[in-house]
């Protein structure tokens, strides 16, 4: 493995695989060109960036870092009136002890027959190298809704909402509708969670099960894009989010990722099955630094 001749680092930035006269031989010579294909499957559907920012890279195993508590909202010693010619008063802060978040090794490999290079069969790589490259972001994806989901009930109610039931919105008619009953009434209340705290904070990104945005589209018949946008949102589907559950977030601030190894693909002989494998891994870690930046809801399929 270490000695692999074939090895090719690919960032997650945006791929291309240029030209079109591919062979199998040539694809397992010169894996970057797996791994563009696998980083083009990936990027497709990758989100974890929008609600983690990507701080670059990392060393050392593990990342080290400050998380905002309660306390950190504000000063413990406010500011003051001060007298004109008065020396300005202290202004003292709570500093919460640092964090670390290890980073953890994602991948895996499949096989490619001499059989199937010898008779150029393109579909034994790409057959594969779909699946892979759909589960890479799925996997990550469920470590960043894991660390959020950690964040969130370690911190409680003050980052936890219940929303009206957009399953019962779905069936409302003209003549039984609510408005204290529809999804608007969530965002408002979004807003009003903010103010109210005063957290400094926009929650424009909604990341939800597709039975509720199944549900959300129902109920404004076709004017959900419209709705959302006069409410500063966007919307995720994912099937990582629970049913009946969603996450509010402000996009991009609630914390960090960072790659220790960008997506790389390294390919290698295997004399003893008369075949090739072809492995792809990936090295990161997430790390929520601002935990009031993103809200719990619950309650939308109740």
């Amino acid at each position: 493995m270490a000695n692999s001749p074939y090895s090719q680092e690919y960032p997650l930035g945006t791929p291309s695989v240029s030209g079109n006269n591919l062979t199998v031989d040539l694809m397992l010579k010169e894996p970057t060109r797996i791994n563009a294909y696998l980083s083009d499957l990936a990027l497709k559907q990758y989100f974890a960036e929008r609600i983690f920012t990507n701080g670059g890279g990392v060393s050392g195993g593990a990342l080290v870092y400050n998380q905002l508590v309660a306390n950190d909202l504000f000063p413990t010693r406010a500011t003051q009136r001060v007298a004109p010619g008065a020396e300005f008063p202290e202004v003292t802060f709570d500093r919460p002890e640092p964090k670390t978040a290890q980073v953890e090794k994602l991948g895996g490999k499949f096989r490619v027959t001499d059989e199937a290079r010898d008779r150029n069969d393109l579909t034994a790589i790409q057959s594969e190298a779909t699946k892979l490259g759909n589960d890479i972001p799925r996997q990550l994806h469920v470590r960043a809704l894991a660390e959020l989901e950690a964040s969130i009930t370690a911190i409680g109610s003050d980052v936890q909402m219940t929303t009206t039931s957009w399953a019962d919105a779905a069936a409302l008619t003209l003549t039984t509708t609510n408005s204290a009953a529809m999804p608007t009434a969530d965002f408002a209340n979004l807003r009003k969670l903010a103010a109210v705290k005063e957290l400094g904070v926009t929650y424009n990104l909604l990341i939800v099960n597709p039975q509720e945005r199944a549900n959300f589209e129902i109920i404004y018949q076709g004017n959900g894009p419209a709705v959302l946008a006069a409410n500063g949102l966007s919307m995720i589907v994912s099937n990582q989010v629970a049913a009946g559950t969603a996450y509010a977030v402000q996009e991009g601030t609630v914390g960090q990722v960072r790659y220790e190894q960008p997506l790389q693909t390294v390919s290698w002989r295997d004399d003893a099955t008369e075949s090739s494998w072809v492995q792809a891994s990936i090295r990161s870690v997430f790390a929520v630094t601002n935990p009031y930046n993103a809200v719990k809801l619950s309650g939308l399929a109740a």
